[in-house]
């Protein structure tokens, strides 16, 4: 079995492609958090189901299209790194608590099933069919509260703008051959 070495060329257009990928994960992320601020009343205490399967809903498409970029990818794009983004872009302490929060979130609570951060659980519904009979009926509720509060979405919300608006600007910037993209005019005028 032979493996190919990519070349110089091709290793700029992996990571060109992987910040590209991750732009658009950003912005699945960023529109999410956008979502639970413009539709979560944070002090209402939901008792709705529909209301909160929905905002659970925003708050796990936040999280999971966040860490994306951070996850090993199937093909020839690594991970996404923050030196991807240049010199000029740093984490404040702050954000750094804020993206542990969100992958740590996203590989115990919004990804996959950990038993440790469950609200999980069930009771059984019993009906009477008469003549000495019964049915049961187990019925499973909870996983629907919101993970983080309001205070931490706007702070996610925050973030995700300044990532977003580095990775665009490292899109736009990276030295990588554009040749392999089509070419559509615009009038400015």
């Amino acid at each position: 079995m032979t493996t190919t070495v990519p070349t110089p060329e091709d290793h700029m257009r992996n990571q060109l492609f992987r910040l590209m990928m991750s732009a658009v994960d950003f912005r699945h992320a960023l529109s999410a958090a956008t979502f639970l601020l413009e539709e979560c009343d944070w002090s209402a205490g939901y008792t709705s189901q529909e209301h909160r399967r929905k905002f659970k809903c925003y708050e796990t498409a936040m999280v999971v299209a966040y860490a994306r970029p951070f996850s090993s990818a199937r093909g020839k794009a690594a991970p996404f790194s923050w030196k991807l983004l240049g010199a000029g872009f740093t984490l404040e302490p702050s954000e750094r608590a804020l993206h542990s929060r969100l992958i740590d979130s996203r590989n115990r609570l919004h990804a996959h099933s950990d038993d440790e951060h469950s609200d999980i659980t069930g009771e059984i519904l019993r009906s009477d069919l008469g003549d000495g009979r019964s049915f049961d009926f187990l019925s499973v509720f909870g996983g629907e509260w919101l993970f983080f509060d309001g205070g931490e979405v706007e702070a996610i919300h925050t973030f995700l703008w300044k990532v977003r608006s580095h990775v665009d600007k490292a899109v736009q910037n990276h030295p990588a051959p554009r040749d392999a993209f089509p070419v559509r005019k615009i009038d400015l005028s």
